[in-house]
């Protein structure tokens, strides 16, 4: 996300290049860490930085 800010990745892509190709974890999992890092990013600051944008995946970018 760091690295394309704006760009709309899937959550199965997160999971494949966190995780790597053959992870067979829990379905939930990047919803999990998503909110840690929301957690972390909003707390010094008031706008939302990650975006879920639905049925898609998540973006990085600043609230308008």
């Amino acid at each position: 996300m760091l690295q394309k800010p704006g760009q709309v990745i899937s959550g199965d892509r997160t999971l494949e290049k966190v995780c790597g190709y053959d992870f067979m974890g829990e379905s939930n999992l990047i919803e999990v860490y998503i909110r840690a890092l929301r957690m972390k990013l909003e707390a010094s600051n008031s706008k939302r930085l990650l975006h879920t944008v639905r049925g898609v995946g998540y973006a990085l970018r600043e609230q308008n």
